[in-house]
């Protein structure tokens, strides 16, 4: 019964919506469009890999900054589980029984990638495909905070092949790897493919015990499971045993475990379109306060809640995106002065209960015809408890108004990109998008495209 009437609100905010689509149609902005870089070490062939991986560089780095709450934090991700499949798996219930549950978190969008892209960058931009993207240069990432206080990272990903990889996906000839491009979190970042130093330290997962070995792992480390390890291809079942078997004995461990928080979350519920994209969160580590042990947390997070509770627990500078508003976690929040902001109605032009963010709105990546394809400038005046827009940003769209922030739109027109980034917490949707931004609802994941692109070629979409 919960599950028809889920559905029948559903439908009729879907006719909602598209009434009021047909009475005021998106406002288009044409792109130029860029040809796509060339790149290389895509091939899956077994004498390539065995070549490219003899000479891939691949780093090892480390430092001690100390943070607020915490002064290293593990993130995983895993696969599409609704919330409530996930809090009954019993491997999964012994982890949030030694940490914290975060009960009221949700995804970003659909399908998988944009809930990848989104904690890495601050915004989907549009994405509601899992295609081979390459993300302009000049869109900063999670990257360029942390190395601006010298905060070092590496994102550990199962079954890549060798540090370097850029292919579409991977698995050997005996069927081992089952690695995909669109959940590998930082690959898809021109800022970080393009720089040999970045792109060394986007690495296998099997790297990661090296580095534990050796004592030389990161402080900020993002892991992604493999297709069969996260649930992808399997369930809750496997992704949880599998979860459970890999962070506990790391909790055991005192070199990784000195005053570390671990969060594993899902990108997205999997129940597309009927509910909500509602997920759980887990936090574990000797960070947690005991006295939080065993206790949920129902504040309204999401994936640019990780983000922002980076920035906060480090006093970073922000993203100037939805990184901004984004809440803390209170766990976090209750070290660094960040205070936990209820949704606003008014604000959001809607109840809580009406966004479902389980599909994209607009923009560059979006397979919709009749909505805006550009890139969106991000706001360099916000300002969050104390925490300003890093410099490197500002100074690089300063110019936006006259030359698109680099991007070449219409340069030296006095057309600016949009920008549509507040300091808020309450999170447009496709029922309630930016102005201008748009789309057809429902809008069904876009099939995907295996070859490069710096933009969805929503006119000559790929068949499914």
């Amino acid at each position: 019964m919960l599950q028809v009437n889920m559905l029948v609100k559903y439908l009729n905010l879907m006719a909602a919506a598209s009434s009021t689509l047909a009475l005021a149609a998106p406002r288009v902005i044409p792109r130029q469009g860029e040809p796509a870089p060339s790149v290389t070490h895509t091939s899956t062939a077994s004498s390539d890999v065995s070549a490219a991986a003899a000479t891939a560089l691949t780093e090892s780095t480390t430092s001690h900054v100390k943070g607020k709450a915490f002064d290293r934090i593990m993130m995983v991700y895993l696969e599409t589980t609704a919330y409530q499949n996930a809090i009954a798996d019993a491997n999964c219930q012994a982890l949030f029984n030694r940490g914290i549950l975060h009960t009221n978190t949700f995804g970003v969008g659909s399908p998988s990638q944009p809930n990848y892209i989104a904690p890495g960058s601050g915004d989907t931009f549009g994405l509601n495909s899992d295609s081979f993207i390459l993300v302009n240069k000049n869109v900063s990432t999670i990257v360029d905070l942390l190395e601006d206080k010298g905060i070092s990272w590496s994102d550990y990903n199962e079954g890549l092949p060798y540090t370097g990889f850029e292919g579409f996906a991977y698995s050997n000839d005996q069927g081992e790897g089952n690695y995909e491009r669109k959940h590998n979190l930082l690959a898809r970042f021109e800022s970080i493919r393009l720089n040999p130093h970045r792109i060394s330290r986007v690495k296998n997962l099997t790297l990661f015990y090296r580095d534990l070995q050796q004592k030389v792992l990161p402080q900020w480390i993002f892991v992604t499971p493999n297709l069969y390890n996260d649930g992808h291809d399997t369930n809750i079942s496997v992704s949880c045993n599998w979860t459970r078997s890999f962070v506990e004995p790391l909790l055991k461990n005192p070199y990784f475990n000195k005053n570390t928080l671990v969060y594993i979350t899902w990108q997205a519920n999997g129940q597309y379109p009927q509910e909500r994209n509602h997920v759980a969160g887990i936090l574990l580590g000797s960070a947690i306060p005991k006295k939080l042990i065993g206790t949920k947390d129902g504040a309204y997070y999401n994936h640019y809640s990780d983000l922002a509770t980076v920035e906060a627990n480090w006093n970073l500078h922000h993203l100037g995106r939805w990184d901004v508003g984004a809440n803390v976690w209170s766990a976090v929040g209750s070290c660094t002065g960040d205070k936990i902001r209820p949704w606003n109605d008014r604000i959001a032009h809607g109840s809580f209960e009406s966004y479902y963010w389980n599909q994209s709105y607009g923009g560059v990546f979006s397979s919709a015809v009749n909505t805006t394809h550009t890139y969106v400038a991000p706001n360099v005046n916000l300002v969050h408890n104390g925490r300003t827009i890093l410099p490197a940003i500002k100074s690089l769209w300063k110019d936006n108004c006259k030359n698109n922030g680099g991007y070449g739109y219409r340069q030296n027109t006095g057309y600016c990109l949009p920008s549509y980034y507040k300091d808020i917490i309450e999170l447009p949707d496709d029922f309630h998008p930016p102005r201008g931004f748009e789309v057809p609802i429902p809008l069904d994941p876009a099939p995907p495209v295996k070859t490069p692109i710096t933009e969805y070629p929503y006119n000559n979409p790929p068949s499914s």
